[in-house]
């Protein structure tokens, strides 16, 4: 065990624990080993609270879910033909292989996936300049979740010119009760999530800054957006 677990420990008695294993019994979908998730929980908490994103994680090819590429391909399908497109968190470049004719790509990730992409952590400061892409569709597939301050987000694509914003989001439940807030934040820790936005607090977020949600879809448990700014 790294130094500093110990602060919150595997003991069966802890409240950290007690808490992960009601989490997991009354809400997983497969056994999870509770000693290496408190672990996982505990790590990403500390990274959640500077700020800092997951360079481990997202460095590794293990960290590249196949799996998203039916919300991948979902997402290319509201893409304008003829659009100068940006795609933050590009991954795989799956993206890339369902846009419509006539579109520009330009991937964008925390580590480079090809000589052409953008390097960019959403979690520093300062945002780049984009002018020398001049997007106007920019695609977030997987990634507003990790993102610790997605409203200054969104007024710095507003800045840059972006006139359509594509995302997918895991939202946090409304109204939560006590049990379901532990429960819900428990969840989005272990994943690495920095934020809890709800469904209406994201598009809150992007209509501060200009833009409108014109079309909702569900995938699985989350939801895709289009969003649009005049």
């Amino acid at each position: 065990m790294t130094r500093g677990v110990v602060e919150v420990g595997d003991d069966p008695g802890s409240v950290a624990f007690r808490l992960l294993r009601f989490v997991w019994r009354h809400g997983a979908r497969q056994p999870v080993d509770l000693s290496r998730a408190l672990r996982r929980l505990v790590r990403n908490t500390r990274m959640q609270r500077v700020g800092r994103s997951d360079y481990q994680r997202w460095t590794s090819p293990g960290g590249l879910e196949h799996w998203w590429d039916e919300r991948t391909r979902l997402i290319a399908k509201l893409v304008p033909p003829g659009s100068k497109v940006i795609e933050f968190g590009a991954g795989r470049r799956q993206l890339e292989k369902g846009l419509p004719a006539n579109c520009t790509y330009t991937p964008s990730d925390l580590v480079a996936r090809g000589a052409d992409t953008l390097v960019c952590d959403l979690n520093c400061r300062p945002l780049p300049h984009l002018s020398h892409i001049t997007p106007d569709v920019a695609v977030f597939s997987g990634v507003l979740e990790y993102t610790r301050d997605v409203p200054a987000l969104a007024q710095w694509l507003a800045s840059e010119g972006v006139k359509t914003c594509l995302s997918s989001f895991d939202p946090a439940p409304a109204d939560m009760g006590v049990i379901r807030r532990y429960r819900e934040w428990s969840r989005r820790s272990y994943y690495g999530y920095m934020n809890t936005l709800t469904e209406e607090e994201l598009k809150a977020s992007f209509e501060a800054a200009g833009f409108a949600c014109v079309e909702r879809q569900t995938w699985t448990t989350q939801i895709i957006l289009r969003f649009l700014r005049h």
